[in-house]
């Protein structure tokens, strides 16, 4: 375990990470399904509270793989057994989001025994690879051991927020403080010590891959949802309209994401690979959540006891933080202004604020009969999903010029120095 090449262009993802990835679907769509259900007993502040927390747990877990795969990942047996291990602890954790969701509502700290326990079997095997590679990788040591040091300690503050007796208050500032240090240890620990060899083109791949996965769950919600929904009333204009703008969703994300360079920019700017993975980190949930949404929407018609704005809003939210992640994550790495581009984010927002709007007008907040609500459901459904379309259109319409002429001035600048 010597580190691989950083500048190799064939590293490609391995079928163990694409493995490894399989077992996220399952912790991204329990924590989609567990959104839903507390956002449906109309209690949304717990709900997502608890959503953030697990969900930068799933996440951050599977960056921190994702980062020491693409360095050291040889694939041999025992990076295979360490490897499968920590897919035990992602089954693990799982098991404990129900119960991170239940202790929010009753205001108590998301964090668990048994969803500590999963984060212990997904970390442990990690430190001991860091170890590992700090003893085969000599030019590199000081970073590697950095590297297990800080896992290990921040592992121990999360184990600590849950067996030591603490207000529910200073847990959560606990909790936040220690995902505030986890998330500035690697940039301190890469520009004093050195850069771990993990190479930029493995990981745009990794995160695009895990992006797919993602927005695969919006698909599996859909389908879901509508599936319950046709079961229980039959085929209705509410069901056709969930599953048309839905699978309308998952496509216009997946389009709008793969508008942003990440891997040739990566090539040409690895120093740029930090703030373009933290980025990632409300996308994942973001998209997730958009499952959650299309559940609420579904639940909402069928039972016909959820108001229109907690529809509208369960919907508009995710979709705007998917929007503004997105947006964000082309700035970080193309780093090059365009007046086009803000007014294209403006107009691309401004359908799911007249959702929004107009879900208020319907139903100010209350209930709305089933029966009643099917014009009403298209227009915030269709408003929402307008939102990615105008975005994608915009962007290959205008936006994407701008970029080729951006990443031509970056490969002019990488050519002459």
């Amino acid at each position: 375990m010597s580190g691989n090449d950083p500048h190799d262009r064939s590293r490609r993802s391995t079928p163990l990470e694409l493995l490894y990835d399989l077992v996220y679907v399952i912790a991204f769509g329990r924590a989609a399904e567990e959104l839903a259900h507390q956002l449906a007993q109309g209690d949304p502040g717990p709900a997502f509270g608890a959503f953030l927390f697990v969900i930068f747990a799933i996440s951050w877990a599977w960056m921190n793989f994702t980062w020491f795969a693409s360095a050291y990942g040889n694939d041999d047996a025992l990076f295979r057994v360490a490897t499968i291990v920590q897919m035990v602890g992602a089954v693990l954790l799982t098991f404990g989001l129900p119960v991170a969701f239940e202790t929010a509502q009753h205001g108590e700290s998301p964090n668990n025994a048994l969803l500590v326990a999963g984060y212990l079997v997904m970390r442990v095997p990690l430190i001991a690879l860091w170890l590992r590679a700090a003893r085969g990788d000599a030019a590199r040591r000081s970073t590697a051991r950095a590297y297990a040091l800080t896992i290990a300690v921040a592992q121990l503050g999360w184990v600590l927020t849950v067996v030591v007796p603490i207000p529910t208050p200073v847990t959560i500032v606990l909790l936040v403080l220690l995902a505030f240090a986890e998330m500035t240890a690697p940039v301190i620990i890469e520009r004093r010590l050195g850069r771990a060899p993990w190479n930029p083109g493995h990981l745009g791949e990794r995160f695009s891959l895990l992006t797919i996965i993602v927005i695969g769950e919006v698909v599996w919600a859909t389908t879901t949802a509508v599936g319950a929904l046709v079961e229980e009333h039959g085929w209705s204009a509410s069901a056709v309209i969930i599953a048309a703008f839905g699978l309308l969703l998952a496509a216009s994300i997946w389009w709008a994401y793969f508008l942003v360079p990440s891997t040739t920019v990566l090539e040409l700017e690895p120093a740029r690979v930090f703030a373009w993975r933290y980025a990632h980190l409300p996308m994942f949930g973001a998209i997730a959540a958009i499952g959650a949404g299309l559940r609420v929407a579904a639940e909402g018609v069928g039972e016909g006891h959820l108001s229109l704005t907690l529809i509208a809003l369960s919907l508009a939210i995710p979709v705007s933080v998917v929007l503004l992640s997105i947006f964000a994550t082309w700035s970080l790495l193309v780093r090059s202004y365009d007046f086009s581009h803000v007014p294209l984010l403006a107009a691309s927002l401004t359908p799911m604020i007249a959702a929004v709007v107009f879900a208020l007008s319907v139903d100010g907040g209350g209930e709305v009969e089933a029966a009643d609500s099917v014009t009403a459901l298209t227009i915030i459904v269709s408003l929402v999903a307008l939102s990615f379309v105008v975005e994608v259109i915009g962007h290959e319409r205008v936006g994407f010029r701008h970029t080729v002429r951006a990443l031509a001035r970056g490969s002019a600048r990488f050519a002459r120095s």
